[in-house]
């Protein structure tokens, strides 16, 4: 099913909360063959963001992770949300950096 050898830790309590509180997603996403790709998403995504709001920010940690884990990992549960407002299929673990001027 997954290349678990890809995850991270994080990318396996994703890869387990999205089985339990989003289980058509996962069924939708496993069809598609993109599930793998979408968790590994999730979790790069999901570091990135822990990282920009702990170290460049300067957050603290527990709000950080707060944040970070509801944006892309820990999903509101199908039944209080069935639509998201992104498709897991679509994220990208390398978003394009910003310009810079020369």
């Amino acid at each position: 099913m997954i290349e678990t050898n890809a995850l991270t830790p994080l990318g396996h309590q994703i890869l387990e909360h999205w089985n339990r509180y989003r289980p058509a997603m996962v069924r939708k996403l496993t069809q598609q063959n993109q599930l793998q790709q979408a968790i590994y998403a999730a979790q790069e995504l999901t570091g990135n963001l822990l990282y920009d709001l702990t170290v460049v920010q300067k957050m603290d940690y527990q709000p950080a992770w707060e944040i970070a884990t509801r944006e892309w990992a820990f999903l509101p549960d199908e039944e209080d949300q069935p639509q998201l407002s992104f498709d897991p299929a679509s994220l990208d673990p390398y978003p394009p950096l910003p310009a810079t001027s020369a």
